[in-house]
């Protein structure tokens, strides 16, 4: 059974557009290389994305990892961090709609 991620950031579901947003995946650079949503930055650092979210306070910053779970705390972590501009995929990273990734055929 699937248990939901708690976090302060706002889920998302996969009827979204995702030009309204900054994507930002999480996995390792690694599974990055193989698959990824589209024009998705690769960034695991929260440093990093905190300073995307600041000087980009009127996009919506989404951040998606393997099972949700790492987006949720570095989402969480982001709203502390003062961001209200933080969404969260919070399922599976296989569950995504095929349209939204870019895959290397390997």
């Amino acid at each position: 059974m699937y248990i939901k991620n708690k976090s302060k950031a706002i889920p998302i579901t996969t009827k979204e557009n995702l030009d309204d947003f900054i994507v930002i995946d999480l996995r390792t650079r690694g599974y990055y290389l193989i698959s990824h949503i589209k024009d998705s930055l690769n960034l695991n650092n929260i440093q990093r994305i905190n300073f995307i979210a600041t000087e980009n306070k009127q996009k919506k910053i989404l951040l998606y990892c393997h099972s949700g779970a790492t987006a949720a705390s570095f989402g969480s972590e982001l709203v502390d961090m003062g961001h209200s501009n933080i969404y969260y995929y919070d399922g599976n990273y296989f569950n995504l709609p095929k349209e939204w990734i870019i895959s290397k055929n390997l």
